[in-house]
Order: C-alpha cells, then structure tokens, then sequence
C-alpha cells in the first residue's frame, strides 16, 4: 500500500493561536504602560472636606429615605428606575422624555426620585405661569377687541376735507321780528293760543338771521366771493346760524376760509355782550350745544388754526361682530336726515323719534320724517318734560347710536385781537361809543400734514400665534415640533402598538389553527 492520502481522507485544519499572533515579534523594544496618579485638585479637597462634615452621608440616607416615600399610582413615573435601563423595559414617558425637545423632560432619564419630583415642579409651574398668561392674554382681547394707533404715514391736509364752519349770534332773540307781529303783548301765551300762532312761526320771527350780516367772504386761493355759497342753518337746540360747507365735501390747501361779518345795534340791543360764536364740525354733522365753539366778541379779529386728525378703520374689522367693534361702517347704518352716518344726527334722530312715541309729533327745527306731524304750542310742554326725564336718567332710550369707524375730528387754537383805528369811513362804522360791530375771522389749516389714526383689532390670528408661541417658548421651550412629538407620543404610537399586538396575536392564534388543523389530519394516518 501506498501512502498517499486516499480520496476520502478529511480535510485538514492549521490552528492559529490568536493570543501568539498578537503577541509582539519583539519583546525587548516594547515599553511598559506607563501609570499617572490622580492629581489632588479642588474637587477632592472639597470632597474630603465634606466627608469629614458628614454631609454626603447625611445626603445619602436623606436621599434614600425620600426615594422610600409613597408616591400616588399616577405619579409612578417620577420614581426611579432600579436598573441601568437595559434589563427593565422603558415606558412610553420615557422614550418620550429622551426625545421631546421640551425643556426639562430629559432630566427624568437616569435621574433619582428627588431630581424628578423637582423637576416636575419645575415643568408643572411653567405650564401653569404660561396658561395664565395665555389666559389673560384672551381675556384682554376680548374685553378691548379693538386698538387704535398712530399711523406712520402723514397725510397731507389737501386731502381732508375741510369742516363746515357755522356762525351764530350771542343774541338768539330778534327783536325786530316781534314787533312786527302787533299781537306780541305782554300775555303773550294767551295771545299766542288766541291767534293759533305755530312754535315755528315763533321761532323763525324770533331768531336772527346771521347770513346777511356776512358782508366778506373768501374761500381759500380764489379771490371770488362765497357769499352766494352761505346757507342758514337750525341748530339741534334751535338756533338760527348760518353756515359754510355744511353737506359739501371742500379742500383747502393753506388760506381757508375768512369772512367780515357786521351786525348793528339794534341786532344786539337785548344782549349784554354783542358778539358772535363760530362753530367747527364736520361738514354732515348738525351742530348742536356741544360742539367745539370759540366766542368772538364784536370789535375784533380771530385767526383759527385747525389740526385735523384723520381716524380710519383697517379691513380687519370686517371680521368683528357690531358688538366687539363698537362703530358702524359708512354703508352699515342710513340716516334720515343724511347720506353719510354721523352720531351726533343719529342722536337727534332717535330723540325725534322718541319724541313721535310720548308726544304725538316731533319738534320743530329737528330732523323729521315725512309723514311726521310737528309740534305746536300746546304739546310744548311735552316736549319739555321728555327732555327733562331724558336729563334726570342720564340716556336715551332705543338708541344704537354708536360712533362711526371713519370720521374726522379737528382740534383749533385760536388768536383774538382788537381791531384798532377804525373810523367811520372805513368798510364797517363805529358806534357812537367809539366801538365797531365789525367781526373778522380767518379759519385755515395750522400744518401741511395731518395724523392719520388708525382703528385695528386688538389681536388676531397672527398675533395670537405669536403671542401663544412667545409665552409657551419663554416658559417651556415649546414649538410646533413639540406639539407634533406629544401627540406622536400620546396618540400615534399607542394606538400603533395596540395594532402590532393584536396582528400579533391573530397570528399566533393563526398557527396554533394550522398545527391543530395538520396535527388532526397527521394523527389518523399513524
């Protein structure tokens, strides 16, 4: 026999010994590790310091103690975990406190009982501080829903409308009209119910009319005469005035408006103190007892300055209720006795109305319907008790007479001199007292631009994203990837374990079907 390996002879195996394999081919140029002691820094020292005191011994008992307090079943989560998280299975409240980007909840990973009851307090305060201010963050927009501010932007007076200006007489009594009516005696009411005489005859003989006095009268840069352009005008409290740009919508670059008006003696005989007042309001606007005035005396020269303020409305308000923006848009509410909405006609229109219901018809001189019957002499006492009651309660009844969203205020100084060395040939002669009844009054713009305020919302959906995401991030850290990592972990992941286990156990109960099912069929065949 030969000795060469058969065919079938097996394979043969060359061990390698992995320990000789790594060990160094020369030994005598290894160097030994080399060994360094720990250096005696700070820490130690303090550490000894407080080992000698006591105190980490007295911290550790304090510590273990606390962790052995009873905690509620639904405050589990804040004990410790008794293993190194590898043995014991994680939570779902820990899985989502290593990855929320939450502030603080990282802390309860590997933490002790102490460090996370702290902790909580921590984050359960927070929580709390930023509800609050969210809270009152609504409550505040919700009690001033609306704000309203100083634009930036300037506009330029040019584009304001001018105001109406309206000129009425310290004397409301004209004495020439009376003593026209021969009837006018001493019992004048008997008289007055004898010859069925109207309140408004009365008042139209009494009052004085303003607009012939106006002698001058300019209108800004044209030097044409706007005599033709004056209108008498009643008051709400029944005055005869005369006026400039009531229901005209004017534009005045710097001169304005100036008139010379001239009454005489006789006009202002009745009256102590002779004079003229001149009335600043919107051009659609009845004026009435409180509107902004300035009294002229007679003998002497006013200038007027306005400053107009412009208050519009942002399209944000269009969103808002009636009742949360408190003002009515231009097209919201019609008026009787104009086109364009104004509160002060509003007011007098439902006291007119109110008037109809108590008394039966409206006073004279007021804003009226057409089919309204107006008041005479006898219902006058009527009229004067429902305003009395109106003054003793301090309202009007039934009245949604809110202010308008855009309108335009103007504020006035004023400058009044005497008018010296005027004589008898001038444009207006003197008395025989050496005093003029001579009136002259300049009403023009103070500034080329005029402060535009604007009417906003207090807070809308913007802002409130802001406003809620500045609080919660000061507070809490949150963001919209918090949000999404909470309900992730509170909704999406739960219900996706339930699924994996019940497809889970469908699938057990699935075999166990099937090795039943193959072990019946197995078992009559053996």
């Amino acid at each position: 026999m030969s000795d060469a390996p058969g065919a079938d002879s097996p394979t043969r195996f060359y061990l390698v010994n992995f320990e000789s394999y790594l060990r160094p081919k020369q030994p005598n140029k290894c160097q030994p590790l080399q060994r360094f002691e720990k250096p005696n820094g700070r820490t130690t020292f303090l550490y000894r310091n407080l080992k000698r005191l006591k105190i980490l011994r007295w911290y550790s008992s304090a510590s273990k103690r606390f962790e052995q307090l009873p905690l509620p079943k639904f405050l589990g989560f804040l004990r410790a975990r008794n293993d190194d998280g590898l043995c014991k299975r994680k939570t779902g409240f820990e899985i989502y406190c290593e990855m929320a980007s939450i502030h603080g909840f990282h802390i309860f990973v590997g933490a002790k009982t102490w460090q996370r009851i702290l902790w909580w307090l921590l984050i359960c305060n927070a929580v709390l501080l930023s509800l609050i201010l969210v809270v009152m963050s609504l409550s505040m927009s919700k009690e001033t829903p609306t704000i309203r501010f100083i634009d930036t932007m300037m506009k330029p007076t040019a584009k304001v409308p001018f105001p109406a200006v309206t000129i009425c007489a310290f004397n409301t009594i004209f004495t020439q009209g009376l003593q026209n009516r021969e009837w006018m005696s001493a019992s004048v009411m008997e008289q007055v119910t004898r010859r069925n005489a109207s309140w408004l005859e009365l008042l139209e003989d009494a009052a004085l009319p303003i607009c012939p006095l106006v002698k001058v009268c300019q209108w800004d840069t044209r030097m044409v005469n706007c005599l033709d352009e004056l209108q008498p005008i009643w008051t709400l409290d029944q005055r005869l005035c005369c006026t400039f740009g009531y229901n005209q919508q004017l534009f005045s670059s710097h001169l304005g408006f100036s008139f010379v008006l001239r009454s005489s003696d006789t006009d202002l005989q009745s009256s102590q103190s002779a004079g003229f007042e001149v009335l600043i309001h919107e051009s659609h606007e009845m004026p009435d007892g409180a509107t902004p005035r300035l009294l002229v005396p007679s003998g002497s020269e006013a200038h007027i300055m306005l400053r107009p303020y412009v208050n519009r409305f942002s399209r944000n308000l269009e969103g808002l209720s009636l009742q949360k923006r408190g003002c009515y848009f231009p097209t919201e509410r019609r008026l009787m006795s104009s086109d364009v909405y104004n509160q002060i006609n509003c007011l007098a229109e439902c006291r007119s109305e109110n008037i109809l219901e108590s008394c039966g018809c409206a006073p004279p001189k007021s804003p009226l319907g057409k089919s309204w019957p107006i008041c005479d002499i006898q219902q006058m006492q009527c009229v004067i008790d429902f305003d009395h009651d109106e003054i003793s309660s301090g309202e009007q009844k039934n009245c949604d007479c809110l202010p308008p969203c855009e309108f335009n205020r103007y504020e006035f100084q004023s400058d009044i001199r005497l008018i010296k060395g005027m004589t008898n040939n001038s444009i207006v002669s003197t008395s025989n007292q050496g005093r003029t009844n001579e009136v002259r009054v300049r009403v023009y713009y103070d500034s080329s631009t005029a402060e535009e305020l604007l009417l906003d919302v207090y807070e809308n959906w913007l802002t409130f994203i802001g406003t809620f995401g500045g609080i919660t991030g000061l507070f809490m850290g949150c963001s919209f990837v918090s949000v999404f990592e909470l309900i992730f972990f509170s909704c999406v992941r739960p219900t996706c374990n339930w699924l994996t286990r019940k497809q889970i156990l469908w699938r057990r109960r699935r075999n166990q079907r099937v090795g039943n099912t193959e072990a019946r069929s197995l078992g009559p065949a053996n």
